[in-house]
């Protein structure tokens, strides 16, 4: 009789289990896209010079523009 409710249990514990990770995987994929889509709009904005004057934003695009000519140069 004991086999019988662990293994109800079981079963029970992995359809909850699976109902909670299909909520999370929802939840990081849409996140995912979010980081793409901002990524791809921030590496536009490096290119056009629009990412700040400060000295972090010259930096970034001094590394940026240096990665694209190596990136480039190798194909």
């Amino acid at each position: 009789m004991t086999n019988l409710n662990v293994t109800d249990w079981h079963n029970k514990h992995n359809k909850k289990m699976a109902k909670i990770h299909k909520k999370t995987n929802n939840w990081h994929s849409q996140h995912n896209k979010k980081v793409a889509e901002f990524h791809e709009n921030h590496a536009s904005k490096i290119e056009a010079g629009e990412n700040g004057t400060g000295l972090l934003a010259r930096w970034e695009r001094f590394v940026y523009n240096q990665g694209k000519a190596l990136f480039k140069a190798t194909k």
